[in-house]
């Protein structure tokens, strides 16, 4: 069956040999053939060059297996673009006896992921070094049918995990608590500011104050229900996730603290707008109103300065040694200043982040706005955020039904899935409405000019967009097969959803192409490049569709400003490990190859 094989990359050689007499050494390494498949594989030899090669493989036995696996070590063949060469190896034999193993010299993971940690958050680390796995196991989705492949986080958690106790926390038996304001952007800038947040109630043990359901920009696609909460998007439900972060409602908090004997006493003027805030406005005189709940908020807690392009919030316990400094630094470049959790903020019984106003907007991701000095803790955190902060099982199993329909429509095509259960397409995410970056918005005919090499011949797009005239994208209809989420409207039974989960039903499926490319400057697309990582692609699979930052996702970096753009590999390579990625030597960032990530 043909292999899709790996798109284009910056360096992105699948062979590393100097000339064209890699096939026969390719034949020789890996011995007698029996049966056929083809791959798209990338020469890097002063240019790139794509060639479509014919290759006669064997079914390989344990010692040839392993062989490759010490030619991989020995950088004599790149262990790169795992979704390119992966089902290289057909099934057989594996060393140990029982199940396929792919060129890596690893396990082959079957559709029945159910029983297995989540393995992908080792990309880059042996297992030997992923000691947050033990215990754990990869989490089930609800669902008519069998979507399971696209839980990226463990439930339960690792053991560690599971016993870990934050050394930043309040007293115990003592209530104190983190209010705070929703961004005023779109949803994935909500989202990020919302992770902050929530990162930091699991630090502090403060009770997150959760806002009142409200009108939430762009998302007001349901006339019976004109507000929405977080609890509407997140299991903030989840018996484990509670453990870690106490919530209360903002009316409960308010007749709790808002009282006469209350700590957090209302004002005479705010508390008739305050009486029931199940809901609330952004209108000043309304009954329910937002903005007086903000000026109660503002009022009674500890409002950091923190604007998330100017700071950075650094956790830190013992001696501040050099190594500590190195890595402040490092992280906080030369534009930010550090700022502590210190005794003020942990004292106070109420902080409140004004995140709705432009100055203080925490406009960034978690893992690049918040430092942990101690690399396990850090590393914790990174994976409570995948683990808990993960969209509801109804939105994975809408996407999932169009993920399934869409690899069904690619083998037909000739393609095939990879053993992690992805690609069999490829996607894009092409965003056209209220983006404010102008030079972004380029026509049909440039996202097909920029884009047309790293897609297959009759290979299936997907794409996500928010462009209503479908005849914008007739330049790449032209050329490839073009699907959208209306195509799968009633197949994922999408009308008896919630309508304001479209987005993330289609950041899901996007996150599942083969090949991706998507709009810079977007955080819709910043997130499904997030999850890809969560997925185990690698970032060489992912590309922008303007030529100016085409190849940016090439190469590793490390974050730095602007930091929302875009999201940063740090953020989930080898968060289940206990150093930081660029602790280990094959990631610092003079030495990492961009096809190892």
């Amino acid at each position: 069956m043909p292999n899709p094989g790996p798109g284009p990359s910056g360096n992105g050689s699948v062979f590393h040999l100097p000339n064209s007499s890699f096939l026969t050494k390719l034949v020789a390494l890996l011995g007698a053939v029996s049966c056929m498949s083809i791959f798209s594989l990338i020469l890097t030899h002063g240019r790139l060059e794509k060639i479509h090669v014919d290759l006669h493989l064997s079914r390989l036995d344990a010692g040839g297996l392993a062989k490759i696996g010490r030619k991989i070590e020995e950088g004599i063949l790149s262990s790169a673009v795992v979704h390119g060469v992966q089902n290289f190896v057909t099934d057989g034999a594996a060393p140990g006896g029982g199940g396929s193993w792919n060129v890596r010299g690893h396990p082959v993971r079957k559709a029945n992921t159910n029983n297995r940690p989540v393995a992908r958050g080792v990309s880059g680390l042996p297992l030997e070094k992923t000691p947050a796995v033990v215990g754990a196991r990869r989490g089930h989705i609800e669902c008519e049918i069998d979507v399971d492949s696209l839980a990226y986080w463990n439930s339960p958690r690792g053991v560690r995990d599971a016993e870990f106790v934050s050394p930043y926390r309040i007293p115990e038996g003592e209530t104190r608590y983190i209010t705070f304001e929703p961004d005023s952007g779109g949803w994935n800038n909500i989202r990020m500011s919302m992770e902050i947040i929530f990162v930091l109630a699991a630090a502090t043990g403060r009770t997150l104050v959760l806002p009142p359901a409200q009108p939430l920009y762009l998302l007001h696609h349901d006339d019976k229900k004109r507000g929405r909460g977080f609890a509407d998007f997140y299991h903030l439900d989840d018996p484990d996730f509670k453990k870690l972060v106490k919530t209360i409602s903002t009316d409960d908090f308010l007749r709790l603290e808002g009282g006469k004997d209350g700590r957090l006493p209302v004002s005479e003027e705010n508390a008739p707008f305050l009486k029931n805030m199940e809901f609330c406005e952004k209108r000043k005189n309304s009954s329910q109103s937002c903005l007086k709940l903000y000026d109660h908020l503002r009022e009674v807690g500890v409002v950091p300065k923190w604007k998330a392009s100017d700071i950075c919030v650094i956790f830190d316990q013992g001696e501040m040694t050099d190594e500590k400094k190195e890595r402040i630094s490092k992280f906080c470049e030369k534009k930010r200043k550090p700022v502590y959790y210190d005794e003020t903020l942990q004292n106070a019984v109420a902080v409140h982040f004004s995140a709705s106003i432009k100055d203080y907007r925490l406009l960034n991701h978690f893992y690049s706005y918040i430092l942990f000095t101690d690399p396990v803790q850090d590393n914790f955190y990174k994976r409570f955020v995948r683990d808990f902060l993960h969209y509801k099982d109804s939105i994975f199993c809408a996407a999932g039904k169009i993920i399934n329909a869409l690899q069904e429509e690619g083998k037909k095509l000739g393609f095939s899935v990879d053993n992690e259960g992805g690609g069999g397409f490829s996607s894009l995410h092409v965003r056209r409405g209220d983006l404010q970056y102008k030079a972004v918005k380029i026509s049909g005919e440039e996202w097909l000019e920029n884009t047309k090499d790293f897609w297959l011949e009759k290979e299936l797009l997907y794409i996500a967009t928010d462009e209503k005239k479908k005849e914008f994208f007739d330049p790449i209809k032209e050329k490839f097969q073009v699907k959208f989420l209306d195509d799968y409207w009633d197949l994922a039974g999408l009308s008896n959803i919630d309508p304001n989960y479209m987005g993330m039903i289609d950041t899901i499926v996007a996150s599942q192409g083969r090949i991706f490319a998507g709009t810079y400057f977007s955080t819709f697309t910043g997130f499904i490049n997030r999850m890809r990582g969560y997925y185990g692609f690698p970032g060489t699979a992912s590309w922008y569709g303007m030529k100016g930052y085409k190849a940016v996702l090439q190469k590793w970096v490390y974050p730095h400003s602007a930091y929302y753009p875009r999201e940063f590999p740090i953020g989930w390579v080898g968060i289940d490990g206990d150093a930081l990625v660029t602790d280990y030597p094959e990631h610092a960032d003079s030495k990492v190859k961009t096809d190892d990530w």
